[in-house]
């Protein structure tokens, strides 16, 4: 679903209610806002500007009462060092300050490396489950992308609803009892991620059930016509 102009307002609204008007949250939305949305060719799948993603995330933290400043600095800007160029550690660091630089670090991606490796994907969640608060930015994160499977063909649905039950799923549980102060947030991300895999999963092996169904029977049909095929051409 798309995110509205109202939505977003009303989360700037919030923020400055919380941290003031020229806080690092304000500077982290107008970086976001400028730099990740629809005119610079960020979307999200269903065209919406990417920044609302990043919106999302952050208001999700707040949302479960998780609002240190640095915390949503973070969630905002998570994605800007993996997707804008010439955004860098220091460059947030600057922005805003060192803490949150080293968080949006944390659940940074780092070039070149195979996610779809599980070696890579457990050593990237291993090193983002050592701390609070980039676990619950990434919780956030994982959180959001899950409610927005909608927008997804079937086959990306089922291959990420997978991935979350694989190593998603152990990571929230682990969270919650390592870190009790976020657990609200880590018991309602398993708890969400859980349904939708009990939703989805079903659905998959349905269509494959259904295709292996609609070859068979077309293989059948094939059979058929080549049988009718010799017989024509057998008559005299």
């Amino acid at each position: 679903m798309k995110r509205t102009y109202s939505s977003v307002t009303y989360f700037e609204q919030q923020i400055v209610t919380l941290y003031g008007p020229n806080s690092n949250a304000i500077t982290s939305l107008d970086l976001v806002r400028e730099k990740m949305n629809a005119e610079n060719n960020f979307k999200r799948d269903d065209g919406s500007d990417y920044y609302t993603h990043c919106v999302d995330v952050a208001n999700t933290l707040i949302s479960y009462r998780i609002v240190n400043q640095d915390v949503v600095c973070a969630a905002l800007l998570h994605d800007i060092i993996e997707d804008v160029p010439d955004y860098t550690q220091e460059t947030i660091a600057q922005l805003t300050n060192a803490n949150v630089a080293r968080l949006v670090m944390m659940v940074t991606k780092t070039p070149g490396v195979d996610y779809h490796d599980s070696d890579n994907l457990k050593a990237y969640i291993d090193n983002i489950k050592t701390d609070a608060d980039a676990a619950a930015i990434k919780t956030a994160d994982r959180m959001h992308n899950m409610l927005t499977l909608q927008n997804k063909t079937p086959e990306a649905r089922y291959r990420k609803i997978m991935e979350t039950k694989t190593y998603y799923i152990p990571f929230f549980h682990d969270c919650r009892k390592m870190y009790p102060r976020y657990q609200n947030l880590f018991y309602a991300a398993k708890a969400q991620t859980l349904s939708q895999y009990y939703s989805i999963h079903p659905l998959h092996e349905e269509n494959i059930e259904l295709k292996k169904q609609i070859a068979k029977m077309k293989e059948e049909m094939e059979v058929m016509q080549a049988k009718l095929d010799d017989l024509m051409a057998s008559r005299p």
